[in-house]
C-alpha cells in the first residue's frame, strides 16, 4: 500500500481501485481511508465478498426447484399480478380446465399439469397408492406420525359443533361489515383478516389453545411444544377466506422470514388451521405438496432441489384442526363455488422471530388491559425490548406503557441535567413504575422476613 502523504489527490471516486485521498471532507474529520465508503466498495466486488453473500444471492433453494419442477410456476393474478378491480372484485373467475372435465385426479404437477388443477389425496393417481396418508385422527400418535412424516396432520372434531358453528358465524358477520366498509385486506386470493384477538373473546381463547373455544386445545399444545419447544409465540392469528372463483396461491413456506436459510432439523413455525366448514378440492382446499417439508429443507448448501411429488388439496370436515410444519409447500387453493370459503391460521413460531403481527400496537386497550398471563406471552408482551430501564421493563412495564399511551399519559426520559426539577421526574411514567415496583418487591422481602422470624 502506498504512503497515504503521497498520495495523489483525485475529484472523482475511482471504483474497483483504493483512493487514498477519497472524501477529503470526511477524511479531514482523521477517519482512515480504509472506512471510506467508496474505498470499502471498490474492495467489495461479487467475486470478493464472503461465500455466504453469495449463497444469499443465489435464490437457492427456490431457484433449482422452480427449475426442475416447471409446474410451479403460478398463473397470471396468482402471483401477485392483479386480478381485481379497484374495488376489490375479481376482474374474473380462475378456471381449471382439468377439473371442469373431471380429469383433476392426473393434475397437481403430473406430467407438467399446473400444481393448482388437482383434487385431494384419495382421488389422486399417485397419492392413491399410499395408505398411511394424513386422515382425520384424533389419535396423538397418529398425529405425530403424520407431521413428521408428511408435514401436516388432521386432528378430527378438536372444536365441537358448537365452537365451530359460534366462531364461524362470527367470522362471516364480522368479514362482510369489513368487506362493507371498505376495510377488506383482499387478494386474488382471499379477504385476509387480521387481528383476530380484537374481534372476539372466542378467538382470543384459540391463541391460548383454550378447551373453552376449541376442545382439542391440550393435544395442539403438545404437538406445538415437541415442534417449537417451551415459550413458542403467536406470529400471527388470521382468517383466510377464500373468494368465489379465487386465483390459486403461489406455493410457499411460511418459514419464510429466514429465507434463504432452511432448517433441516425442526421448523421455526407451525400452522394450525382451523377448518370452519368441509374443505376439499371443489371449494378451495389448502393446497400441499406432502413430505416437500422434508425434501426441501434438506437440500445442502449447493446442491439443488430435484423433482417433487404432485400437489393435492387437503380434504377434512368442519370442526377440524390442521396443524402444519411451516416448511411445507402450500397455498390456497381454487375455490370452484360460488360461497366463501373460511379457514382460520394462527402460527406459532420460536420466540426470537419477529411477529407478523404488530400486537404491540395493534390490541384494544380494552382486550390488553383484560388478558391473563398465557395470552400476554402468546402475544410477544414477554418477548418485548427494555423500557427505558432493564431493570425495570417486563410483561407488566410494557402493558402499562401501551395502555398509559392510550390515554397520551406516556412521558419518557428525553435530555437531561443536573440539577433535575423533581416535577420533572415525577412526571416520568418510568419513575412512577418504578416506585410501584421497588414497594411490591419491599413487601414481597417484608413478608418473607415476618415468616422467617416465626
Amino acid at each position: 500500500m502506498s504512503n497515504p502523504s503521497a498520495a495523489v489527490a483525485s475529484t472523482t471516486p475511482v471504483r474497483k481501485q483504493f483512493d487514498m485521498n477519497a472524501s477529503t471532507q470526511i477524511s479531514e474529520r482523521h477517519v482512515p481511508a480504509e472506512f471510506l465508503p467508496e474505498n470499502v466498495e471498490a474492495l467489495s466486488g461479487e467475486d470478493e465478498q464472503l461465500k455466504d453473500a453469495q449463497w444469499f444471492r443465489s435464490g437457492e433453494p427456490f431457484r433449482s426447484m422452480h427449475k426442475n419442477n416447471p409446474w410451479l410456476v403460478p398463473p397470471v393474478g396468482g402471483n401477485g399480478v392483479p386480478a381485481t378491480r379497484p374495488d376489490g372484485a375479481l376482474t374474473k373467475r380462475f378456471h381449471c380446465p382439468l377439473f371442469e372435465a373431471g380429469r383433476s385426479a392426473e393434475g397437481g404437477g403430473l406430467n407438467g399439469t399446473p400444481y393448482y388443477d388437482t383434487t385431494v389425496p384419495r382421488k389422486h393417481n399417485y397419492w392413491k397408492q399410499f395408505d398411511d396418508l394424513p386422515s382425520e385422527t384424533k389419535d396423538i400418535r397418529k398425529a405425530r406420525r403424520d407431521l413428521d412424516k408428511y408435514g401436516f396432520c388432521l386432528i378430527e372434531d378438536a372444536m365441537s359443533e358448537y365452537q365451530r358453528a359460534y366462531m364461524r358465524e362470527r367470522l362471516e358477520k364480522q368479514a362482510e361489515a369489513e368487506r362493507a366498509c371498505g376495510l377488506a385486506d383482499m387478494t386474488p386470493h382471499f379477504h385476509i383478516m387480521w387481528t383476530l384477538v380484537n374481534k372476539g373473546d372466542c378467538f382470543a381463547k384459540c391463541i391460548e389453545f383454550d378447551p373453552e373455544w376449541v376442545q382439542g386445545g391440550p393435544m395442539i399444545e403438545q404437538l406445538n411444544k415437541e415442534l417449537l419447544g417451551p415459550g413458542h409465540y403467536a406470529y400471527s392469528f388470521a382468517s383466510n377466506i377464500a373468494r368465489p372463483g379465487s386465483y390459486p396461491q403461489t406455493l410457499h413456506q411460511d418459514s419464510g422470514a429466514i429465507h434463504p436459510i432452511q432448517t433441516p432439523h425442526a421448523p421455526i413455525l407451525v400452522n394450525t388451521v382451523y377448518i370452519m366448514q368441509d374443505v376439499n378440492e371443489v371449494n378451495g382446499g389448502t393446497l400441499v405438496i406432502p413430505t416437500s417439508h422434508r425434501l426441501v429443507s434438506q437440500t445442502k448448501p449447493g446442491e439443488e432441489v430435484g423433482a417433487l411429488p404432485p400437489a393435492v388439496n387437503v380434504e377434512a370436515k368442519g370442526g377440524t384442526v390442521m396443524l402444519m410444519d411451516g416448511r411445507l409447500l402450500h397455498g390456497t387453493g381454487v375455490n370452484h363455488t360460488d360461497e366463501w370459503r373460511y379457514i382460520m391460521t394462527n402460527s406459532n413460531v420460536k420466540p426470537w422471530l419477529r411477529q407478523q403481527e404488530n400486537w404491540q400496537l395493534s390490541i384494544d386497550p380494552d382486550v390488553l388491559a383484560n388478558a391473563s398471563e398465557k395470552l400476554l406471552q402468546r402475544m410477544g408482551y414477554y418477548s418485548a425490548g427494555l423500557l427505558e430501564i432493564a431493570t425495570y421493563s417486563g410483561p407488566k412495564t410494557t402493558v402499562a406503557v401501551r395502555l398509559a399511551m392510550e390515554k397520551g399519559e406516556y412521558k419518557r426520559i428525553r435530555a437531561l441535567d443536573e440539577p433535575v426539577e423533581p416535577s420533572i421526574k415525577e412526571e416520568l411514567l418510568i419513575y412512577k413504575m418504578k416506585q410501584q415496583i421497588d414497594a411490591a418487591r419491599n413487601a414481597k422481602k417484608d413478608v418473607k422476613g415476618n415468616a422467617a422470624a416465626y
